[in-house]
């Protein structure tokens, strides 16, 4: 029975995390720009080094 209860705890954390708000305003359009420009330096070296 504890089995069960982490992939669905996980399933349900997920999709409340999914169903969130979005705010469409000004801070959180520049910090999704921001972590989207680190996202990609980070993979741009990750692909370099392989």
């Amino acid at each position: 029975m504890h089995i069960l209860l982490f992939p669905v705890g996980f399933i349900l954390w997920y999709l409340a995390y999914e169903a969130k708000p979005i705010i469409n305003d000004e801070a959180t359009l520049n910090w999704e720009e921001k972590n989207t420009i680190k996202r990609n330096k980070l993979l741009n070296i990750i692909n370099e080094s392989f």
